[in-house]
């Protein structure tokens, strides 16, 4: 029987529950890579109108693949075969370290992958934003958004300024192709720090909180479609919970008002996250519940965030003449008449999603989820209490969150892309978990298992063409 830090107040569970949903996951891992291997594994649905294709691979022995995608993974797990916490080291150069050791292991990839990163990314059918950014300045694409967009390729159309807004920052820096992708990468990467801060300061446990950053960067959905925009969502989202949970556990009004402005920023950039929004409420309840702040604080600093958005809006709106608003109704109307054009059934994918998405979120943070949610709702206290612990509220606002997205039938395919900001704080329960058995070689595993997924799928499946 075990307690951490992490789990306070929450009863011990058997370690052997805990290693059975690990083990179990693994598993499922490796099957998965072994249909993956042979090409037996559909992800996506034939039927539904769409699956990702399998490249040709015949001038590559299975056996060498299969050598190179294991080395991968050792490579993966190497650095946690060192304590947790290093004596000399802090958690921040141990995170450091972890980015930097995870962007180099993405370079190694690469070479398995069957298209470069610069073919990519200045591909106008997988990354139309970087040829509109040649064509437009910046303050064109605001000025005449609506305009450019109907004559641009199709991710442009279906997609706000946001994300070419980021190009031109990133212009800035280099303008040169081979360089600029690699940029996307560093900065989809630097989103362990905030899920670190996110985590640490939800759970009060450094340990969870590195375990989440390390799964973070090791997240097959992530992996498999850089150097695409969507891997830059995430920072984005997460920086919204985390001045979320510092304004609930401060109780200070900047962070509302910066929240504020980081939604208007989400919005701008891709507004699908906001049904993250139910995650955000039920960690919301749980802090006034646990006496962290009042009803009445609460609603008036929410207040000031509306007030902060609105405000951003209009000036923005008034400097450029873009209307975020106008401009969210009309993208949202572009997302219902492509899965029509498409012949995408909503019957058909309400289920299918739900399995592509499991392949982009990795199978043992799947078998965790249960195990997290069992853990949070057991022990002592009312269940008005135990309904309020972080991880409670974390693994049922992710259900919540899932379900709501699912139902809503907006997306249906291209789900492991799409919802990669969802798939990032799955890994959250899966974190806790091997944080609760207090060894490394809980971490060790589910580091493995999802580092050999990731290799084999970059390897196998053409999850980005040109």
């Amino acid at each position: 029987m075990i307690v951490s830090a992490s789990t306070a107040g929450v009863q011990s569970i058997p370690r052997r529950m805990l290693w059975f949903s690990l083990l179990l996951g693994a598993v499922l891992s490796v099957a998965v890579c072994w249909g993956v291997a042979a090409q037996t594994v559909v992800v996506g649905s034939i039927e539904g109108g769409w699956h990702y294709p399998y490249g040709q691979r015949d001038t590559v022995m299975p056996l060498m693949l299969l050598m190179r995608c294991l080395f991968w993974s050792a490579g993966a797990v190497a650095l946690l075969l060192v304590p947790a916490s290093p004596s000399g080291l802090r958690p921040w150069s141990i995170l450091l370290v972890w980015i930097l050791v995870a962007t180099a292991l993405q370079w190694l990839l690469r070479p398995m992958a069957p298209f470069p990163l610069e073919t990519l990314f200045v591909s106008d059918n997988a990354n139309s934003f970087y040829g509109v950014t040649q064509q437009h300045d910046a303050m064109e694409v605001l000025r005449r958004f609506n305009w450019i967009r109907i004559g641009a390729p199709l991710h442009v159309q279906s997609n706000m300024p946001g994300k070419l807004m980021l190009l031109y920052g990133l212009q800035l820096i280099s303008t040169r192709t081979e360089v600029l992708p690699w940029l996307v990468v560093a900065l989809s990467n630097l989103g362990a720090i905030l899920m670190y801060v996110f985590v640490r300061d939800l759970f009060q446990n450094r340990r969870t909180a590195l375990f989440a950053a390390v799964l973070y960067l090791f997240l097959p959905a992530r992996n498999f479609f850089f150097p695409l925009m969507n891997t830059v969502t995430p920072v984005a989202v997460i920086a919204c919970g985390w001045l979320l949970v510092r304004w609930l556990r401060t109780g200070r009004t900047i962070y509302a008002a910066l929240m504020g402005l980081a939604l208007y920023a989400l919005v701008l950039f891709e507004p699908l996250p906001l049904v993250m929004g139910l995650l955000f409420a039920a960690l919301a309840l749980g802090a006034i519940v646990r006496g962290e702040i009042s009803w009445e604080r609460f609603v008036a600093q929410a207040a000031v965030l509306v007030f902060a958005f609105i405000g951003m809006s209009e000036t923005v709106t008034a400097w450029s003449g873009f209307d975020v608003v106008r401009t969210f109704r009309t993208i949202g109307a572009h997302a219902v008449e492509f899965n029509e054009s498409t012949g995408r059934p909503y019957g058909v994918w309400v289920l299918a999603n739900l399995w592509e998405f499991a392949f982009g979120i990795g199978f043992c943070q799947i078998t965790s989820l249960g195990v997290g949610l069992w853990s949070g709702l057991r022990g002592t206290g009312s269940w008005r209490e135990r309904l309020a612990r972080p991880i409670t509220t974390v693994c049922l606002g992710l259900l919540a969150v899932l379900v709501t997205v699912d139902l809503i039938g907006v997306n249906r395919g291209e789900v492991i892309r799409l919802w990669i900001f969802l798939a990032c704080f799955f890994q959250i329960p899966a974190a806790y978990v091997c944080s609760m058995l207090d060894d490394r070689a809980p971490i060790v595993l589910v580091v493995a298992a999802t580092a050999l997924q990731v290799a084999v799928g970059v390897a196998m499946i053409h999850f980005v063409v040109p």
